[in-house]
């Protein structure tokens, strides 16, 4: 057998085996969950707002306060990890994702205790996208303040 036509049958083996590009079905179901999750959120707002009188801001502090709590049940619960595997990047809405990646995180180290276990490996994930965050927020507040100077 020459090498070119090992090649070709390896070409052949590949292409067999090759997962299938599956784009639009896991795109839909990306934006279904993501979007199941901001409908949920609005949904939490308007029933703070609407059953106990709570303004724009402090409703919206408690439903994302509501989201956290969820996430991190569903986490616990390994109802996360499953959704994921199903829906893909749609549950990684930023609160809901974040929140997934420090709870699982301490879930991981929970075993060596508190402080050293939790308290130590807690923000090894999930602080260099802090410092991202922040740094960003300054560089965007800056920017603006500095526009707006020369405008002036």
């Amino acid at each position: 057998m020459t090498n070119e036509r090992k090649a070709l049958l390896y070409k052949e083996n590949i292409t067999l085996y090759k997962p299938k590009n599956r784009v639009l079905k896991n795109g839909f179901l990306s934006f279904l969950s993501g979007g199941f999750i901001c409908f949920l959120g609005q949904l939490i707002f308007k029933g703070y707002q609407h059953y106990f009188l709570l303004s724009d801001q402090r409703a919206t502090s408690f439903m994302i306060i509501t989201l956290i709590g969820l996430a991190a049940l569903a986490t616990v619960l390994g109802l996360f990890k499953k959704g994921a595997q199903l829906f893909g990047a749609g549950l990684l809405v930023p609160i809901t994702g974040f929140v997934n990646a420090m709870t699982s995180t301490a879930l991981e180290y929970r075993t060596e205790g508190i402080l050293i276990g939790v308290g130590s490996n807690l923000f090894r994930l999930v602080g260099p996208i802090l410092m991202v965050g922040i740094g960003a927020a300054y560089i965007v507040s800056f920017s603006r303040l500095f526009i707006q100077m020369l405008l002036h």
